[in-house]
């Protein structure tokens, strides 16, 4: 049996995943009076950049070529160096793209309307989704229709066992984490298109490069994790948590911040 507690947390983070960039869009709406449009923007950004070019790439090299599969999953530092840097490469590139032709806005607004936007998306289909599932398959194991629906759909009994034990072993906590890891991925894809859009605004384009090697940078604990590298999901999110906030705080009050170039009122007030 999936403990109640487990399904609760799971509850947790969907609602983490889905209310999250709707509640910060609806602030910025109300308080900002910020522009849809750029939010929609970075949510069409990041589904073209990710779920349409970058996903078949990841397709051909970790499942359909075998020779690159063996190497990349067999080499944690290789796996590691890969999967960051093609997020960095074609989310940070998406975002130039948006700044420089698609919207007109320089303002920090716009980046971290556009960055909501962006985090927003990939919540909901990456954190809301997942954990969506995770209450479904739950609720079947408790209710004993797990193994007849697996089984339905031609899943190996290994894969149906290996799941099983996940869900029913796992700590109640370990659900959390979805919800946790949303909160910082938000935060690195606000403070990385204020990054970006300051990189176009003023023509300083090693900006758009660091952005990438950020990206990367707080990609490569979860990489490891993929691999076995890492084994602790409560160590793995703190971090990341740590190195997200570490970065925007860094991006907000050293870079972007230019006493002698105020934006707007909002600048002002960081």
């Amino acid at each position: 049996m999936v403990s109640n507690l487990s399904i609760f947390f799971m509850a947790i983070s969907l609602i983490i995943s889905v209310m999250l960039p709707i509640a910060g869009i609806i602030y910025l709406k109300k308080k900002y009076k910020v522009s849809l449009k750029i939010f929609f923007i970075g949510m069409a950004a990041f589904f073209v950049a990710v779920q349409i070019l970058e996903a078949p790439i990841h397709s051909y090299f970790l499942s359909f070529n075998e020779g690159t599969s063996n190497f990349l999953l067999n080499n944690p530092v290789a796996y590691m160096l890969y999967g960051g840097l093609m997020a960095g490469i074609f989310e940070e590139t998406a975002r130039l793209i948006s700044f420089k032709y698609l919207i007109k806005e320089r303002d920090n607004l716009t980046g971290i309307t556009y960055g909501l936007g962006h985090g927003g998306i990939e919540a909901i289909l990456i954190g809301g989704i997942s954990t969506l599932n995770a209450i479904v398959y739950s609720i079947l194991i408790n209710k004993g229709g797990f193994q007849s629906l697996m089984e339905g759909a031609l899943v190996s009994k290994d894969v149906i066992n290996t799941t099983y034990n996940h869900y029913v072993n796992s700590s109640a906590f370990y659900w959390l984490a979805p919800g946790f890891e949303r909160i910082a991925a938000i935060i690195v894809h606000i403070s990385l298109s204020v990054l970006v859009l300051y990189a176009v605004k003023e023509k300083k384009y090693i900006y758009y490069f660091l952005a990438i090697i950020i990206h990367a940078t707080i990609n490569f604990p979860a990489a490891l994790y993929q691999v076995g590298v890492i084994n602790n999901v409560f160590l793995l999110e703190v971090g990341i948590m740590i190195l997200a906030i570490i970065i925007s705080i860094i991006i907000f009050k050293k870079i972007i911040k230019n006493p002698h170039k105020p934006s707007n009122n909002l600048e002002n007030s960081l």
